[in-house]
């Protein structure tokens, strides 16, 4: 599937990536799934998912900001972004309380494109600085301002379409024959408001989703298991780059065995205030996409509007408890 979706961003994957890909730090990123974890649970969203991991989602950005600038460095920021994603992603931002802006793991690209010998070797060949690609947030293509639309937020949109089965890869090729460029701005946009408000309502049933009871329920139990293993000394910091399924083993034959497998039996999340219940707060994702010569979705689109509107005024405050099982 995800190598139907990279022909889709760019009929091939251009050839001076591939060694790039081929690095152990890339490899690596084989192994952390965009699902943060909850793969691991038993909610019945995750109980049959495909794998849809870090490495296939580089590789995405990669081919989208290739075939929208032909620019090395861009392309390269966009293939390395994730490089520095510890183990269940988003929900070591989670154990750092880092909640609603989920940037904490961003800040070791540099250090870790700069301490690979294989990339540098790769970088001093193809005459390009580690500087040029160690931040994508410099390239309005690859990202941009949230809610806007960049290639990091249309790949993991699209994948999620595909993974969510909210779409299929005939949508997403509309959409993506529908983007051009805005000259101004470097924004990706869409030509139609048919495809652009379409994509955004895609857009927003996956944030739906991402910011669901069960996702952060689940991700702060997954979360405090790892608070605990590392403050018992369990797991370092640096284990957190082992791969997913590697840390699920430690802590499975660790004391916090328990802890771990209410987490993995986690069926579903009730709202209900009593000992035990919690709070928890997460980061509401949404893309309002340009329509060329005209202006956002959310101004154009009155469906959208009031999908985007309600979506925004859904409460976080409530206290949340994870059942599992026949309970």
């Amino acid at each position: 599937m995800w190598e139907e979706l990279h022909q889709i961003y760019h009929k091939e994957i251009p050839a001076f990536l591939i060694p790039y890909m081929m690095t152990p730090q890339m490899q690596r990123l084989k192994d952390v799934d965009m699902n943060c974890g909850m793969q691991f649970t038993s909610f019945p969203r995750y109980r049959d998912i495909k794998g849809y991991s870090r490495y296939d989602h580089s590789i995405g950005v990669a081919c989208i900001v290739y075939h929208f600038t032909k620019d090395r460095r861009q392309t390269l920021a966009g293939l390395f972004h994730d490089i520095a994603t510890p183990a269940f992603s988003h929900v070591i931002d989670f154990v750092n309380y880092d909640y609603l802006t989920q940037e904490s793991t961003e800040n070791m690209t540099g250090k870790i494109i700069r301490s690979s010998k294989e990339i540098m070797s790769l970088l001093k060949k193809d005459g390009i600085a580690a500087e040029e690609v160690e931040d994508y947030h410099t390239y309005p293509i690859a990202d941009n301002d949230a809610q806007q639309l960049s290639a990091d937020r249309l790949e993991y949109t699209c994948g999620n379409i595909l993974n969510f089965s909210f779409g299929t890869l005939e949508d997403i090729q509309a959409y993506y024959d529908d983007l051009i460029v805005d000259q101004s701005s470097k924004e990706l946009c869409f030509r139609s408001l048919t495809q652009a408000e379409t994509f955004a309502l895609h857009a927003l049933s996956c944030g739906r989703i991402y910011s669901s009871n069960e996702n952060r329920y689940g991700m702060e139990m997954l979360a405090e298991v790892i608070r605990k293993a590392m403050k018992c000394k369990i797991i370092e910091t640096q284990d957190l780059f082992l791969p997913e399924k590697e840390i699920i083993r430690i802590l499975s034959q660790s004391e916090l065995e328990r802890d771990l497998q209410h987490f993995m039996n986690l069926d579903r999340v009730i709202q209900k205030q009593e000992e035990g219940s919690i709070r928890v707060y997460a980061k509401k994702r949404y893309i309002d996409p340009l329509i060329i010569h005209k202006n956002r979705v959310s101004f154009c689109s009155k469906t959208f509007y009031n999908a985007l509107d309600a979506f925004l005024k859904e409460s976080q405050e409530v206290y949340l408890k994870g059942l599992e099982y026949g309970e």
